[in-house]
């Protein structure tokens, strides 16, 4: 009698765990996998309708070169545009580096193994908020997998997960200028701009042109205006001048998890203001639009430079010049961008609203002080607007299409005053190699208005107000580098980045969360700046989406979830839980007796 008690207290046990674990299986996220769960087809024509026939299928971009979905005339298209980032931001299913998206299928190799990847399998190509509201809702009533696209530019793979619905707002181009925009009740702004979810800021650029204006805005013509680039912060050519995108961020008109729409300022809603303005992108709501500052367009002063040293000692007291150098143009006001590759040392500078003569002064002192070298590729120009600049000297450089992982610092401007041979000895050691594809980037977008702390509201990274310089490590590799070899570099990425990590005021460093290595370590205080402000952000997140519907790679929150992303991790802890606390009662009654 004792033994038949014990199987059916064992009997109900197993079944109650069952009945748990399937619970816990419920609420992980719901993949095109899983039959029983997504979407039938008729559920997925019955929603098209609801949207106006909006639902595409994505496809890999070399899909058209790889077996059964090979198309000779397509595929030709796709060799010849391949790196065109306009043509890679117009297709629901391309990602702007190849990586994040789909490496079986290939441009060179009509592959049989070519798959979906992590490229959505559906996706709702969004130009109504409406339409935006009725995906929400069709993914959280569904419990499904939801990745937010606008351009795909992003170094986390943010945009993209295997099994999952795109929404795909890269066609809600709108934009309006607002004579006289009241903020808040604080401020009357003359000229703000209201800019939609996937406007790229080419468009937003030449449309600006056409009012005398101009933005605060990125340095490649195909990144979305308002997506993951004004939420992550957005430095500029221009952010020395007028400070980071986020500092001029003015109103969001956004859709909360619930499917809610809301206005979002520093008035209303105000903690997830400070959270979208900083906090990263595909995680709090979906942004329709932002309303941000606009200024009247300066000219530009420019300056292009080049030159190569003839050894590795003549490079290093080359590098140690010019980092002095850096100093003398922040006081000037320049901003610019530089790369470090084997022995040579390009770039340019901008001067808005500068005097070439000023400008031509300070550089012949570098040449000067630099005179066993050539400089004879470098130039100094001056053009009318900011939008003329972009055109001639930005937008022409933006390719994209290649396998990469970048790796980032934000370098205070103390050392870089206080110890310019230290920060030299550095950036040698993390310069590129050519043989092995890689760079050293230099960003001089910080200082100036970006250090002026009354100039925002946001959760920006503070490393931002404190910094000179955003540098970069960029490692890319071809398709065909073996698994061993890509695990090569993307450590040799690591251990450069860690060169630069002695030149930051903590331990772990601080960077620019959109051009950040995926595998970093510690990157909620490298990305966010401390645990007290990530702790924020994760609250507030957790306010305006408490299910988690928006969950993105090395995003706010994303802590909480396994590493494919699709099921929560509490989870997995309350199933051991459980099942424990099932043996340790089945160990007691069978001692009992």
């Amino acid at each position: 009698m004792h033994t038949n008690f014990i199987y059916v207290v064992l009997y109900f046990g197993v079944y109650i765990l069952n009945q748990r674990l399937a619970l816990c299986g419920q609420q992980c996220r719901c993949l095109a996998s899983n039959s029983s769960c997504w979407p039938s087809s008729v559920q997925w024509n019955n929603f098209n309708q609801s949207v106006g026939g909006c639902l595409l299928s994505p496809m890999p971009s070399a899909a058209v070169c790889n077996g059964i979905t090979y198309n000779a005339n397509l595929c030709n298209i796709t060799k010849i545009l391949w790196s065109d980032g306009f043509w890679r931001s117009n297709q629901a299913g391309a990602m702007q580096n190849y990586n994040w998206e789909n490496t079986s299928c290939s441009i060179t190799t009509n592959s049989t193994t070519c798959n979906q990847g992590a490229v959505p399998v559906m996706a709702v190509n969004a130009t109504l908020p409406e339409q935006v509201q009725s995906t929400i809702r069709l993914a959280s009533v569904n419990n499904i997998r939801l990745v937010i696209k606008s351009t795909g530019h992003d170094y986390l793979g943010r945009s993209a997960a295997a099994g999952s619905l795109l929404l795909w707002v890269h066609y809600m181009k709108n934009m309006t200028i607002i004579n006289q925009y009241s903020w808040c009740g604080r401020e009357n702004i003359s000229n703000a701009a209201r800019i939609g979810a996937g406007a790229q800021w080419a468009e937003v650029y030449s449309w600006l042109d056409g009012f005398n204006l101009t933005a605060i805005g990125g340095a490649a013509a195909s990144v979305g205006a308002v997506g993951g680039y004004l939420q992550g912060g957005g430095h500029s050519p221009l952010s020395r001048w007028k400070g980071l995108a986020a500092d001029q961020v003015l109103e969001y008109d956004v859709v909360l998890a619930s499917g809610e729409r809301q206005t979002v300022s520093p008035c209303q809603n105000a903690s997830l203001f400070w959270a979208l303005s900083g906090g990263g992108g595909g995680t709090y709501a979906v942004v329709l639009s932002a309303v941000i500052r606009t200024f009247p367009s300066p000219y530009i002063v420019a300056a292009a430079y080049g030159v190569t040293a003839p050894n590795q000692t003549r490079y290093a007291t080359l590098i140690e010049s010019f980092v002095r150098l850096l100093s003398t143009v922040a006081d000037a006001g320049w901003s610019g961008y530089f790369q470090m590759t084997d022995l040579n040392l390009t770039g340019i500078f901008i001067v808005p609203n500068g005097n070439s003569n000023a400008v031509s002064t300070i550089l012949n002192q570098f040449v000067a002080n630099n005179s066993d070298l050539d400089f004879g590729g470098s130039t100094i120009f001056t053009l009318p607007s900011f939008f003329n600049f972009f055109t001639v000297a930005l937008a022409p450089n933006n390719p994209t299409g290649f396998d990469v992982l970048l790796g980032s610092r934000l370098i205070p401007e103390s050392i870089i005053r206080n110890s310019p041979s230290q920060v030299a000895s550095v950036f040698v050691q993390a310069k590129g190699v050519s043989t092995m594809g890689s760079s050293l980037l230099g960003h001089l977008v910080a200082g100036g208005q970006v250090s002026n702390v009354s100039n925002f509201n946001n959760s920006v990274n503070p490393g931002w107000r404190s910094s000179l310089l955003h540098m970069v490590c960029a490692q890319p590799w071809l398709d065909t580098t073996s698994a061993a070899n890509k695990n090569y570099v993307i450590q040799l990425l690591a251990n450069r980045t860690a060169m630069l990590n002695t030149l930051s005021a903590s331990t772990q460093g601080s960077c620019y969360l959109n051009e950040a290595n995926p595998n970093e370590l510690n990157w909620q205080e490298t990305f966010f700046g401390s645990s007290a402000i990530y702790a924020q952000l994760k609250s507030i997140k957790n306010t305006f989406d408490p299910n988690g519907l928006f969950v993105c790679n090395n995003c706010v929150g994303s802590d909480d979830w396994t590493s494919d992303l699709n099921c929560p991790k509490i989870l997995s802890s309350t199933t051991k839980v459980n099942y424990s606390l099932f043996i340790l009662v089945i160990a007691i009654i069978t001692t009992s007796f």
